[in-house]
């Protein structure tokens, strides 16, 4: 399909309007007023569609988002369900002719996604996946400074993400877990670093002692690619909240840069500055501004569909090894 229908201010309908909608996506689309408008709200709780809807103006509200995807008049969908729910959403909206931006996680399982593929290769309709961290402006800084790298790298990632029990959703069939329903943005951006295929995953979990704690929200993930590139991961919701959520260090041609949960990165080893924000910058608004971007310039993707699939796939593959 040709974008060329999308070349305009696009009609978003927002299909589940739950906290990253409410607290992300709909201030973002209401910011880039002359790429998007609030057009529609699809929520199964009609209580939230409607609160929403009045909040935004939009033309109407639904608790079907089949609804939405019936109407001509709506030209993209911000698809940011439970995730057991993105990809068969992701595939009836691009079968209907839409733009589809959903959250991550792409997909479930290896099945579910390759379905979604050959629906996307088939309509060839603009999509991208919400693995934000990627655009935000202290990833880009350190693109930067990647790109022009004479040897491989060494990345080590640290995500204190917190302890939520094992009854919350994202630790169900609904959420997948935090391997699949969060990790997977870090191996995005283990992508855009090393625009490398993956050579070879290893993953290692805890074997817990006490019954809160889960396999798959503490472990350690390692990717080597064919570039030479090492990237490391260490999940773990042992932490504490005492100590910022999100760090990493990576090592490069006698430089070494460090990211402070996407408030402060320092470069060492050259005379490149660094950046410093009072607030997180962790890229959600700059992903939007990508995305429409790219439909009136591009292909209407953002992020190769290949690193899409890529960083899919190791969460699949590092779901494998830790459970072993």
């Amino acid at each position: 399909m040709e974008t060329t229908k999308f070349n305009k201010v696009l009609n978003v309908a927002i299909i589940g309007a739950g906290n990253i909608a409410k607290a992300m996506h709909l201030p973002n689309f209401q910011k880039l007023d002359s790429f998007y408008n609030i057009y529609s709200v699809a929520d199964k709780i009609g209580s939230n569609a409607k609160s929403v809807g009045e909040e935004y103006g939009t033309s109407y509200v639904t608790t079907d988002y089949k609804e939405v995807l019936k109407d001509k008049d709506v030209d993209m969908v911000c698809i940011s369900t439970r995730h057991d729910l993105h990809a068969q959403i992701a595939i009836n909206a691009a079968k209907a002719g839409k733009a589809v931006f959903v959250e991550k996680p792409m997909a479930m399982n290896k099945e579910e996604m390759e379905r979604l593929v050959e629906v996307l290769e088939q309509t060839k309709i603009p999509f991208m996946v919400g693995f934000n961290r990627r655009f935000s402006p202290y990833a880009k800084k350190i693109k930067e400074i990647v790109d022009n790298r004479i040897n491989p790298m060494i990345i080590n990632y640290r995500m204190n993400a917190g302890f939520i029990s094992k009854e919350h959703w994202v630790q169900t069939k609904e959420g997948g877990g935090r391997n699949i329903g969060e990790a997977c943005h870090i191996y995005d951006l283990f992508n855009f670093f090393t625009e490398s295929e993956v050579k070879s995953i290893s993953a290692f979990s805890i074997n817990p002692k006490t019954e809160q704690y889960l396999k798959n929200d503490n472990f350690v993930a390692t990717i080597k690619y064919k570039d030479g590139s090492v990237c490391n991961l260490i999940y773990t919701a042992l932490g504490t909240k005492e100590v910022p959520k999100e760090q990493m260090e990576m090592y490069i041609d006698g430089k070494i840069i460090q990211l402070n949960d996407y408030k402060k990165l320092e470069i060492f080893g050259m005379k490149e500055k660094g950046i410093k924000t009072k607030s997180q910058q962790k890229g959600h608004y700059e992903e939007l501004y990508e995305f429409a971007k790219s439909i009136k310039e591009k292909d209407g993707y953002p992020i190769p569909l290949w690193q899409l699939i890529q960083a899919t796939e190791i969460s699949f593959e590092v779901e494998k090894k830790i459970w072993i």
